[in-house]
């Protein structure tokens, strides 16, 4: 991975680029505000600055576009530096739609590694502890992001298992980094190949034609209903590949209160992409 800096008023914007089998540029600014870019394998360091340079006021344009969204998008109010959340100790994190799990770092010089814990606190409630000498905010959001992540792990296994018994779905080997579940019901039907729990730019959850299931790492900050309405909705496209009447019948058929959850979903959910 390269980086490249584009001068800025208010802060310099720092581009991470690296080569993908891909035969256009795909540049996306992130809802943390980070930038990535794809560029296709074989194409010079000269190509991607004359890239960056030629495309500069419109990155610029489209990062404050983004930053200014980020403002406009919050769930509580939240400290933020330049349209980015500040992760340090106070910050209050969503955790299954409440607004009570706060964050706590301790910078440790001598500590070796990285450890990420929750503790109980009687005056603050559930917290969600770092304990590192790295202080990069980028690598506390990251941890923050693998504890998130784990929490969706397990939401998903659980959920997927009880939703495909509804749905009467039998699915292949389920692997979500390294973990393994096999379905216990075995009508014919479809399968989902695989289910991962990535960063999402824009999806909660996707369904593509190998029928692998995506769901976005900020899942488990969610009410649990929504939770369940987005699993049953990439389960129920694993029968069909459509919105179509018969879909939404075969969704109603599971989660009647689908409308409401799909309603709250498209209401509140992107205040929580700048997570």
């Amino acid at each position: 991975m390269s980086r490249y800096v584009i001068p800025r008023k208010g802060g310099d914007l720092t581009i991470h680029a690296h080569s993908v089998n891909t035969r256009m540029i795909d540049l996306t600014i992130m809802n943390d505000l980070t930038i990535d870019m794809k560029v296709p394998i074989g194409m010079t360091e000269e190509m991607i600055k004359n890239y960056i340079t030629l495309h500069e006021s419109k990155i610029i344009r489209e990062y404050e576009k983004k930053r200014i969204r980020n403002h406009q998008a919050l769930p509580i109010t939240l400290d933020l530096h330049n349209g980015k959340i500040v992760y340090a100790s106070g910050l209050k994190l969503p955790f299954l739609g409440n607004m009570d799990l706060t964050l706590r770092v301790r910078f440790q010089d001598d500590y070796e590694g990285t450890g990420v814990f929750i503790e109980k606190h009687p005056e603050v409630g559930r917290c969600l502890v770092i304990r590192t000498d790295n202080d990069d905010p980028a690598f506390i959001r990251y941890c923050v992001m693998r504890y998130y992540r784990r929490c969706a792990e397990e939401l998903v296994l659980k959920k997927v298992k009880y939703f495909a018994k509804k749905l009467q779905l039998e699915y292949n080997t389920v692997r979500i980094t390294g973990k393994m579940l096999r379905s216990p019901i075995r009508p014919p039907g479809v399968f989902a190949r695989n289910i991962d729990i990535k960063n999402q730019a824009t999806l909660w959850g996707s369904c593509n034609r190998k029928k692998n299931l995506k769901f976005d790492w900020k899942l488990a900050m969610l009410p649990v209903e929504i939770i369940d309405y987005i699993i049953v909705h990439e389960l129920t496209h694993l029968k069909k590949m459509n919105h179509s009447k018969d879909f939404w019948k075969e969704v109603e058929r599971v989660m009647p209160e689908y409308r409401e959850c799909g309603n709250w979903l498209n209401k509140h959910g992107k205040e929580y992409e700048i997570f």
